[in-house]
């Protein structure tokens, strides 16, 4: 599979290479005993820290899609440097909605996606960073994806060309079943650290509090 070859001026060209963060954060924290975006870390809420960390990336752009029912989480999503805040109302219906209404803000010259987690506490800029300069390097997969210790997450970068594939998935599947049917095309970025890990449990959470309190 190839993208389109189009013509046009050298700034419409530019345009078209743009990448485009979605920054996912409309779950419904079922394991957790509070919203899961909203809790504290580092002075800050855990949502917060992820789309902060986007803003600051080489993304060209960022939107955050937020559950509405979530009270205060519209507010912590709308920061400076947050292009739209994306509210999805069938967060209910699992992951693949957010996906999809993140893409369906994106212009036409938006070339690739980058999508992160707003549970990820230890995402950096830097990861953010390697995934799009290894796509703006190459150029030669459809999806390039971070990986860690043989562990593949988030952040994860589809090019345009996939994004049908992305709109024909449901329920909580993101995008597993799309970057499993096109494994040829997938790119694996490593990853120093352990920086992919995202919170789920309470549990979780724990041990990221335990881990900040010994550092």
């Amino acid at each position: 599979m190839g993208a389109k070859k189009r013509g046009g001026s050298i700034i419409d060209n530019l345009k078209k290479r743009e990448v485009w963060g979605i920054v996912l954060a409309a779950g419904l924290s079922s394991r957790m005993d509070a919203p899961k975006m909203l809790l504290p870390f580092r002075g800050k809420t855990l949502v917060r820290s992820v789309i902060e960390q986007a803003i600051n990336s080489t993304l060209d752009e960022v939107v955050v899609v937020v559950n509405p029912d979530v009270a205060g989480l519209v507010n912590e999503a709308r920061i400076p440097g947050v292009r739209k805040v994306i509210l999805n109302s069938r967060a209910n219906r699992g992951l693949s909605t957010s996906v999809q209404a993140g893409l369906t803000t994106l212009p036409e010259h938006a070339e690739a996606a980058l999508f992160l987690l707003g549970d990820q506490p230890y995402i950096t800029e830097r990861e953010i960073n390697k995934v799009i300069e290894r796509y703006k390097k190459t150029r030669n997969s459809s999806i390039y994806q971070s990986t860690s210790f043989g562990v593949r997450g988030h952040p994860v970068l589809f090019h345009r060309e996939l994004f049908g594939e992305l709109f024909s998935v449901s329920g909580d599947e993101g995008g597993r079943s799309v970057i499993k049917k096109y494994n040829q095309q997938v790119e694996l970025v490593e990853m120093s650290t352990n920086h992919l890990f995202d919170i789920d449990t309470k549990g979780d959470y724990e041990k990221v509090l335990s881990e900040e309190v010994c550092s």
